[in-house]
């Protein structure tokens, strides 16, 4: 598992990337082992946060909603994005750690 960050609002994947206060950053130390913490971003605009995901050495980002601004200076940048996902964190960690995020359940409501 590359470096990996899910905004993170009252413990589900926050609806908005682009207004999100908190992201919990997650990567695999070694077998089945997990190195995880939840930050502050401090960054406004999508270009400060931009260059906080890539300090942070983030490589994807799973989300709810993305602007299309926001979604192609992630992109431009290297950070693959998982859009369109909904649940509570410690259900959608475990089903991207295990393969399964693509199930229903996860989908954000009105997502196609």
């Amino acid at each position: 598992m590359r470096r990996t960050a899910v905004p993170v609002f009252m413990g589900r994947v926050s609806p908005v990337l682009d207004t999100c206060t908190q992201l919990f950053v997650m990567e695999s130390s070694g077998k089945n082992e997990m190195v995880s913490r939840t930050i502050t971003i401090k960054g406004g605009s999508i270009f400060e946060r931009t260059r906080e995901l890539l300090k942070l050495g983030v490589k994807a980002v799973i989300c709810g909603a993305v602007s299309d601004a926001f979604f192609n200076l992630l992109s431009e940048a290297g950070i693959k994005l998982v859009c369109n996902i909904a649940g509570d964190m410690d259900d959608v960690i475990d089903a991207y750690r295990n393969g399964t995020l693509g199930q229903a359940r996860f989908r954000m409501p009105g997502s196609e």
